[in-house]
């Protein structure tokens, strides 16, 4: 499993994760890998895309080698499209469903319990990213009351929420503020080499009631999509 040079186990259910990291960081890719492995377990999970339409998202993720069907009919994650009313598009063909007025985030909110509600327990919620909706919604206090909301009512549907956040795009007291509000968070970075080659690192920066690694781990492109450098191979 992805996540098991971090944790053994994968993460417990009631959890909510604040996902850190700067643009370019394999955030995105990291979570679609985490959704992927969620179905093929069994489980459901719900991606909503607010940076990019789901479209976009699943060619770019076929691009990484991380095995998404390319029909939207047999595509097995489900897509809440909050990204497409920005280039005026009515509905892409991959959503699920989709979010009106992102900067209403009373109506996020509800849209993603409503589709939680359907899913079986211990399924994986992403939301992809705090930081997109804070564009519509600029207010800190606003975003603060969201995934304090979010992040309660997911933990008592028994699923586990990924909340992705990019720390350039915000101040360190509201990250700080953020991730007081979640069971644990999760860092990305990307380092260059002394080639010039670009390498994505993650590590486990704090998970309350759960031992841990706090060590970064190299993100690794394999045939079947990525894998963490010291955990089981994808292939």
């Amino acid at each position: 499993m992805l996540l098991d040079p971090i944790i053994q186990g994968g993460l417990p259910q009631r959890t909510s994760i604040a996902l850190v990291g700067p643009p370019g960081s394999g955030k995105t890719c990291f979570c679609l890998q985490l959704a992927l492995e969620a179905v093929k377990n069994g489980k459901d999970a719900l991606f909503l895309s607010t940076e990019n339409t789901p479209s976009t998202i699943i060619a770019h993720a076929n691009g990484f080698g991380i095995p998404l069907a390319a029909k939207a009919e047999k595509n097995k994650i489900q897509f809440i499209d909050a990204y497409s009313w920005r280039i005026g598009m009515r509905k892409d063909p991959f959503a699920a469903g989709r979010v009106s007025n992102p900067g209403n985030l009373n109506e996020v909110n509800l849209i993603v319990t409503d589709y939680a509600k359907l899913l079986k327990p211990g399924s994986l919620i992403i939301l992809d990213s705090v930081s997109g909706l804070s564009l519509s919604a600029p207010d800190e206090q606003r975003i603060r009351t969201f995934v304090h909301s979010l992040a309660q009512r997911i933990s008592t549907l028994e699923k586990i929420l990924i909340l992705v956040i990019e720390d350039h795009a915000h101040d360190n007291k509201l990250i700080t503020n953020l991730r007081s509000l979640v069971q644990g968070s999760i860092h990305t970075k990307v380092e260059e080499g002394s080639d010039g080659s670009l390498h994505w690192n993650i590590r486990m920066y704090s998970l309350i009631g759960s031992q841990h690694t706090t060590q970064w781990h190299e993100i690794v492109l394999e045939k079947m999509g990525i894998a963490l450098s010291g955990g089981a191979s994808n292939k």
